[in-house]
């Protein structure tokens, strides 16, 4: 029994550590693993689990990261990474920033303080687009970075991103302190990185099926609204007051005709 239950356990690890696709659709806003945070519901997407960051950095390497899509969020939202290495944000579903700010102050642009803070501008994914908008910014230093999302209020929904923590419970920080901010700031000018395209079929993820494919709602970025209800059918026109038997005392013209005299017999 102890052989047969050693064997079961192996196999379990085994089918566990099959790579599978990793499904973003539900909101989690402090998940155990910290990869997540926040985000509201939208159409569902799949990201392609060799394209994720590796869990220590080996320096030189281009760390791929999902802007929007599923969730106004960033995939993964907490990356440590070493100086000479390039984070590419790569564009789904919406229409997103990356954008710098201060540790203390979420959804404030850095560069009001720092001109050359990071500001990769608005860029926009659209059902059926062949090629994906990208940011690669090149990591300068080790020191934590604090990114955000400036386009609506995806801040304060939870579309923040840390770099380089100084421990995990960093990003649920500044993700509440993104929560209860009283405004979303724009950046001003891009900075800090290179924006660009690639084909949809080298990105990290598998964008949201289009509308009216079975996806429902708006893509992530909430661009826009549900769809507009059909005008309504015109009302039936009123069907005409019955008609009133005749009265022929009243309506000559309603009496029958008088029959005509029958002629008597020869």
């Amino acid at each position: 029994m102890r052989v047969t239950s050693a064997w079961a356990l192996v196999a379990a690890a085994t089918v566990t550590a099959m790579p599978q696709p990793v499904h973003v659709s539900k909101r989690d806003p402090f998940p155990s693993d910290g990869t997540v945070v926040g985000g509201v519901p939208h159409r569902p997407f799949r990201i392609r689990r060799q394209a994720a960051a590796p869990a220590t950095p080996q320096g030189n390497q281009l760390i791929p990261v999902v802007v929007g899509g599923a969730q106004d969020t960033f995939v993964p939202n907490l990356i440590m990474a070493q100086v000479g290495d390039v984070v590419q944000f790569q564009f789904s579903n919406g229409n997103h920033t990356v954008t710098q700010s201060a540790e203390g102050a979420a959804c404030q642009p850095l560069q009001a303080q720092v001109p050359t803070a990071i500001h990769s501008g608005h860029v926009p994914f659209k059902d059926g687009q062949a090629m994906v908008g990208t940011f690669n910014m090149p990591i300068t230093s080790a020191d934590p970075m604090f990114l955000y999302c400036a386009t609506g209020p995806h801040c304060q929904e939870g579309q923040v991103l840390v770099i380089n923590p100084t421990n995990a419970n960093q990003v649920v920080q500044y993700s509440k302190l993104a929560a209860a901010a009283k405004a979303n700031v724009d950046g001003t000018t891009v900075s800090g990185g290179a924006v660009g395209q690639i084909p949809l079929a080298n990105a990290a993820f598998v964008p949201a099926p289009a509308q009216g494919a079975g996806g429902g709602g708006p893509p992530g970025g909430g661009a826009g609204g549900a769809p507009a209800a059909a005008p309504a059918a015109p009302a039936a026109p009123a069907a005409p007051p019955a008609a009133t038997p005749a009265n022929p005392a009243q309506d000559p013209a309603a009496a029958p005709p008088a029959e005509a005299p029958v002629a008597p017999p020869a």
